[in-house]
């Protein structure tokens, strides 16, 4: 075995994240239609996954703040098992029958907060797992990974909804949870240096702050990810399942999913290979093709058309991603990482629950297919706007003119 995968740390957190990430290709499907079972409302369906996002946006900055003060692999075993109990939670609820909009509410924010710790910490701790060369391809194979674990599990959870329905979906989701804890537990990782003396929360939460605003292509980037996070969690999300259920079939629509996620697991594989001489700028044009998607929700709202819309937005979508981690990684100090991490987790989520929220009431007032219409619209027009940034088109590839290392790299311990 050799690159990423020959150092042992890494691989323990490729195969945790794989793991929870397999629950999670089927929890939105099951979750959706779990609350369109229970109520038969878009706008109810809009407040219970709109919970989970208020919820992670408030937990996230916080989060990379815990992911520079304590130990990594503590909290990534702590939100994986926390993750488990809340899912079994909410299949246990809907299996008994005791399920209402308000307990699924307040289920989805403690998981959405979770989530919210997990994220800054993976993220900041890839770079102590594997030497500095290998680290984009490092983010590409995570990526892969658990794009493909997500793609099964949603195919399966589609399969098991059909056949037991949507609860025993988030159980399987629990599942996995802890599964991914077990990994966690087995994570060695060398200490990230620490400035001497104690540092308050509001100092710890400034740091971050300034140093996330220090770099105008991170926040340029991250403005475009808050727009296209709007619209697609609103129009896709939560419009989508509604247009699916009345054109195709709830199994329809968990293939929709499942081949966006294909897309990524195949965007993953091309980032492996494929290094553009401006990957940033290149990512963030090809995000213009995810437009396909809600252009086809409105036109032609059928899984001949709609799986290979999806598959495109896949592709197109792990490019950027793919290329701004590695960017952050590369350019930001490691006792920052995670508090960097976590503001530009916080740019791109900040606006998801407004998206999931008003999705329903806008679908209601200028119907489903107008709103899906404008939402492609919007995806190209905040894409160009965001190329027009020198500094986004001025970040090169690894070795290229601007690398700055601005950091040591940590002796992953395997």
């Amino acid at each position: 075995m050799s690159g990423p995968l020959a150092h042992v740390a890494f691989r323990n957190v490729v195969w945790g994240r794989a793991a929870s990430f397999v629950g999670n290709g089927m929890a939105p499907v099951a979750l959706s239609f779990a609350v369109l079972d229970l109520t038969g409302s878009v706008t109810q369906l809009g407040l219970v996954v709109g919970a989970r996002s208020v919820a992670a946006v408030v937990a996230t900055v916080f989060g990379g703040v815990l992911a520079d003060r304590l130990p990594r692999r503590l909290l990534l075993q702590s939100t994986a098992f926390g993750a488990a109990v809340t899912q079994t939670a909410v299949g246990l609820s809907l299996l008994g029958g005791v399920a209402s909009v308000p307990l699924l509410m307040l289920l989805s924010a403690l998981n959405g907060a979770l989530a919210a710790v997990e994220l800054p910490a993976t993220t900041a701790l890839v770079p102590q797992t594997v030497p500095g060369e290998l680290l984009r391809r490092a983010n590409a194979l995570l990526r892969t990974f658990t794009s493909f674990a997500t793609v099964s599990g949603a195919a399966a959870g589609s399969l098991l909804i059909g056949w037991a329905g949507p609860s025993w979906g988030i159980l399987a989701d629990a599942a996995s949870f802890a599964v991914a804890g077990l990994f966690f537990r087995r994570l060695r990782v060398g200490a990230v240096p620490r400035p001497a003396g104690r540092r308050s929360l509001l100092g710890d939460l400034s740091e971050g702050r300034d140093e996330f605003l220090r770099h105008r292509w991170l926040w340029s980037v991250v403005l475009h990810a808050c727009v296209w996070q709007l619209i697609w969690a609103g129009g896709v999300q939560v419009i989508g399942p509604a247009v699916a259920e009345a054109h195709t079939s709830a199994r329809t629509w968990g293939f929709v999913l499942a081949a966006q996620t294909v897309g990524a697991v195949a965007g993953g594989v091309l980032a492996l290979r494929w290094r553009p001489r401006a990957p940033l700028a290149t990512g963030v044009l090809l995000t213009s093709f995810s437009a396909v998607l809600p252009w086809s929700l409105a036109v032609e709202p059928r899984a001949a058309v709609l799986v290979p819309a999806a598959f495109l937005a896949g592709v197109a979508m792990e490019q950027v991603n793919v290329a701004l981690t590695v960017a952050v990684q590369e350019r930001v100090a490691s006792d920052r990482l995670a508090r960097v991490t976590s503001y530009q987790v916080l740019g791109s989520l900040v606006a998801v629950p407004l998206g999931q929220i008003l999705a329903g009431p806008l679908a209601s007032l200028y119907g489903q297919e107008r709103v899906l219409g404008a939402a492609g619209v919007c995806i190209v027009a905040v894409t160009l706007a965001v190329l027009a940034v020198p500094d986004v088109r001025a970040v090169r590839t690894e070795g290229g003119p601007d690398k700055a290392r601005t950091r040591p790299r940590d002796e992953p311990v395997t």
